[in-house]
């Protein structure tokens, strides 16, 4: 359990292409979730974000580190929690659930 509680506010998911982590070539469709609160640190310890048991890769913190995103190559489960954790040190979960009806579709005019 985190020794720390670490603040969120609430989440965005939308779906987008991307390179896929093979380094083929290929462009893969992926969930980018993107999740608010008041302070995402860059620390030694990466971060992480979790829908259920499912880890998001490619972590990123924005600049003003007011958010942080991450991607899934597959579609969390219906109602799982969303966490943020830096290790067992801080951690935080929404009290929202994750739900596929607040994912945005890829624009059907975006062909790449």
């Amino acid at each position: 359990m985190a020794r720390n509680l670490l603040q969120l506010s609430h989440y965005e998911a939308e779906m987008v292409r991307m390179p896929s982590e093979e380094r083929d070539g290929k462009v893969i469709e992926a969930l980018r979730v993107v999740v608010f609160g008041p302070n995402f640190p860059q620390r030694a310890i990466d971060p992480e974000i979790l829908i259920g048991r499912v880890f998001a890769r490619r972590i990123s913190i924005s600049s003003n580190q007011g958010s942080i995103r991450g991607y899934f190559s597959e579609l969390p489960e219906e109602g799982q929690s969303i966490r943020v954790r830096y290790g067992d040190s801080q951690e935080g979960e929404l009290d929202e659930r994750f739900s596929r009806k607040t994912i945005r579709p890829i624009p059907k005019d975006c062909t790449t």
